[in-house]
């Protein structure tokens, strides 16, 4: 299986890397520079295309295909921090977190196209953009101003449906939605907390509030990634400071019970992510300089590790090829 890995370039690091995963010999091996490009923190891939952030004189949106740059889009701003796609490039999101905005892109015919911009109040960090075909809305977290957003796609733009309030600090970073729940997972950068969001006709619910960390950790708390099984049974985040991932059971009612807190044996997990099979799982740990990897157990969610201090250097963002 291969992974594509963005980074940060700010101390060692060229750019994009790929690494292969072994899954006879549960290793992972060959790290090879993919291509050269500045601070590529956050990268998507789909098929044949690869979009990837860039920083360069300027910030702003890059598309590969076959790991061929095709097409750029940069304006003279800070990079965006997060990019989702919607039916093969059709549509193309990014949250832009220092700027305090979203945008909106097609890819069709092998070139990037800006579609719209949704600037927000002062104070606002958009940290993730994601389209839920299961409710058929694109959802935002803002972690600045504490809220989510839902917007429809209507025609080329997208206009806002309603708006979610969470407590004040808790910063919302990232989330992810169950297969078959009406229910969302929102992930809380500045508490360490998972909201259990149920949707309902008027917009959001909050039905449950649960800790990653262990009880009484006094350590720094910073949420990084969430990540969901395909069958929607367990859920895992990682946790910055703690340098741990946790993982959780989904109970009949979609509601979160803990059920494993591992070492990630490096520091800041910024990302992982789960192979398609389920049975791995592959973390990035940024200060570190190295990734991690853990099988996974089908039946039971929970992790063992692998093998530790594979190098990838200032590495952000995993991505399993699809």
């Amino acid at each position: 299986m291969k992974i594509t890995l963005g980074t940060y370039t700010k101390r060692i690091s060229k750019g994009i890397y790929t690494i292969e995963l072994n899954s006879g010999k549960k290793t992972l091996e060959n790290l090879t520079l993919l291509t050269e490009i500045q601070s590529a923190s956050y990268i998507k891939s789909e098929g044949n295309r690869l979009y990837a952030v860039v920083k360069d004189c300027s910030g702003g949106l890059r598309m590969y295909e076959n790991s061929r740059m095709v097409s750029q889009i940069t304006q003279e701003e800070t990079p965006p921090c997060y990019i989702s796609t919607v039916e093969n490039g059709k549509f193309v999101f990014t949250a832009n977190y220092h700027g305090g905005h979203i945008d909106m892109y097609s890819a069709c015919d092998d070139s990037l196209t800006h579609l719209q911009r949704i600037n927000y109040p002062i104070g606002s960090h958009a940290h993730c953009i994601v389209y839920v075909k299961q409710f058929d809305e694109v959802i935002v977290c803002d972690l600045g101003l504490d809220r989510v957003l839902a917007y429809s796609i209507v025609g080329n733009q997208l206009n806002l449906k309603y708006e979610f309030n969470t407590l004040p600090q808790q910063g919302p970073r990232h989330f992810v939605s169950h297969p078959t729940f009406p229910v969302m997972y929102v992930f809380t950068e500045l508490t360490s907390e998972v909201l259990v969001l149920k949707h309902i006709d008027t917009g959001l619910e909050l039905i449950q509030t649960i800790e990653t960390l262990p009880a009484n950790e006094n350590q720094v708390k910073s949420g990084a990634a969430i990540r969901i099984s395909k069958d929607g049974k367990f859920l895992y985040t990682s946790n910055r400071g703690h340098d741990s991932l946790t993982v959780f059971k989904v109970n009949d009612s979609a509601k979160l019970e803990t059920i494993q807190n591992i070492s990630t044996d490096g520091s800041h997990p910024r990302d992982f992510d789960l192979s398609f099979d389920g049975c791995f799982v592959v973390v990035a740990n940024m200060m570190s300089d190295n990734l991690t990897l853990f099988q996974r157990s089908e039946d039971t969610g929970r992790l063992t590790l692998l093998q530790k201090n594979i190098f990838a250097p200032e590495v952000t963002c995993v991505c399993f090829d699809s």
